[in-house]
């Protein structure tokens, strides 16, 4: 059986070391462009049967409404991770002062848009990061955005990272439940990081992570119509990721994540 997958972020573009030679000359060396998802594009690759198309967020904001359309109608699988709301409100043609003079600029709501493609029978995950559910300084703007109730949490109004160079504890709360069933989560290295969110009294957490003492949801999920939505609130890859990437079960889990019934 295909599965289509639709990756979206953690593609970065590094432009190098910057040497300043004299008051009036600087050169920066290197340029190069990183999909940091990569690891977890690997995984789902070797689902049987799959089918992945990964991009940065940068492309789905140059998306036309027409590709957009035809990307939903293609998956069964839609990934985010770092991505933040603007790169879905906003579109080049915004800025293009020629349009401005000539006509009036819209396009239609890309979230709902989204929402209906989960009602009618999608399956959408959001990876955490800076830019993912309310991010660095807010700057992730899922909680204000017209998708913020099909989340499986509840994001913030404001920062909501915590990070630290330690472990932070994690629980499972349902060992037999089909995404991780067979996974020791006991293995689980060390996360740097993660989004902070509230729990939605439609949905299941599944893992949660603690921080100060408070548990918050890790990897929570629930149905939204038709569709399922899952939320796994640390990176599945660097930075917060760097060692999540390099657990010998991190294809395994990624795999049930996305094949299991639930």
């Amino acid at each position: 059986m295909t599965k289509r997958v639709w990756h979206v972020g953690n593609w970065c573009i590094h432009t190098g070391n910057e040497f300043i030679e004299s008051p009036f000359l600087s050169a920066k060396k290197n340029v190069e462009v990183l999909n940091y998802g990569q690891p977890l594009v690997d995984a789902v690759r070797e689902i049987d049967g799959a089918e992945v198309i990964t991009q940065p967020s940068w492309e789905l904001y140059n998306l036309s409404p027409e590709a957009f359309d035809r990307r939903l109608e293609w998956a069964d699988v839609i990934i985010f991770g770092d991505v933040e709301t603007k790169c879905m409100m906003l579109h080049p043609d915004f800025f293009n002062r020629a349009k401005w003079e000539t006509e009036y600029v819209t396009f239609p709501d890309r979230f709902n848009i989204l929402r209906g493609w989960v009602e009618a029978g999608g399956h959408f995950h959001m990876n955490g990061g800076w830019y993912s559910f309310s991010g660095q300084l807010g700057k992730g703007g899922w909680g204000r955005s017209l998708f913020a109730d099909v989340l499986p949490v509840q994001c913030l109004e404001t920062d909501d990272l915590f990070e630290s160079t330690e472990a932070f504890p994690t629980r499972v709360n349902d060992l037999n439940h089909p995404a991780v069933a067979g996974i020791d989560f006991d293995t689980l290295p060390p996360l740097l990081g993660f989004n902070e969110t509230l729990p939605r009294e439609s949905s299941e957490s599944i893992i949660d992570i603690a921080y100060a003492g408070r548990w918050h949801p890790l990897f929570a999920a629930h149905h939204f119509g038709e569709g399922r939505v899952t939320a796994w609130t640390t990176g599945a890859s660097p930075h917060w990721g760097i060692n999540f990437v390099k657990w010998p079960l991190y294809r395994q889990f990624w795999q049930q994540v996305f094949t299991t019934e639930y």
